[in-house]
């Protein structure tokens, strides 16, 4: 319909997009069916303490309950993807991204989960890792490192201790878990929306750069959040937020 551009202020300035090039469809053509988030994780292998180079993996590409996209043997679960029609769309459904984010943590040879506490190793991750988005037989484009997109959740948070029974003792903190943005920071808005077209492969690519030597996971709190990472993954949770929207009969 062509006043649904004024319902929606995301989506105003793209109402002229071109949908389906065939028909001539539009973004303002669309009849709206949701607003919602679509999220995938994918996985990279650590070989020891260190993230390799030129490492590709897909997102979007399994659904909840498959195996797939780095993770070996590990099922994806609803907690990491809400994924259900693969890499592509129904015939008659348009996803609009207009926000992205990445989590960033690690899961551990034994399948736990667990933060990355070294914000130096985090920022590596983070900082070294691409990117790339396919749309259809279209040119891979590079759209940014995922410490660019922080995802604005996850935990972050800190532990303190301090020393004697005073309570003139200050608590110092002691342990920080680091997470790609401060919870309370919003998805960044993408210069120009991701669509997902209906019956159309859409890639969405993390690309590594050069070999990243990890700094171990250790720190002063016992049990889990001791665990190292060293023979385990990366897992990169992206969170697009947008509209799920339907295509005029």
């Amino acid at each position: 319909m062509s006043n649904q551009k004024s319902i929606y202020e995301e989506l105003k300035p793209f109402a002229g997009m071109i949908i389906d090039q065939g028909r001539g469809v539009t973004v303002s053509d669309l009849a709206f069916a949701s607003a919602e988030d679509r999220y995938s994780t994918a996985f990279i292998q650590l070989s020891t303490l260190t993230l390799p180079a030129s490492t590709t993996v897909k997102l979007f590409q399994n659904n909840i309950g498959e195996t797939g996209q780095g993770s070996g043997s590990y099922v994806l679960t609803r907690a990491e993807t809400n994924n259900t029609n693969g890499d592509r769309q129904p015939s008659n459904q348009v996803y609009i991204a207009t926000h992205l984010g990445f989590q960033v943590y690690a899961i551990t040879l034994g399948l736990e989960v667990i933060p990355i506490t070294n914000p130096n190793s985090l920022y590596s991750i983070c900082n070294s890792t691409v990117w790339n988005l396919t749309v259809g037989d279209g040119i891979k484009r590079t759209l940014g490192s995922v410490l660019e997109y922080p995802a604005g959740s996850g935990v972050d948070t800190t532990l303190s201790s301090g020393v004697g029974s005073s309570v003139a003792v200050v608590a110092a903190p002691s342990v920080a878990f680091s997470n790609n943005g401060w919870i309370g920071c919003a998805k960044r808005k993408l210069p120009i929306p991701i669509v997902f077209p209906p019956n159309v492969q859409v890639d969405i690519e993390l690309e590594t750069g050069g070999a990243q030597i990890l700094i171990d996971n250790n720190n002063a709190i016992s049990g889990v959040w001791a665990t190292t990472f060293t023979t385990g993954k990366i897992a990169y949770k992206a969170t697009f937020t947008g509209f799920r929207m339907t295509l005029p009969a």
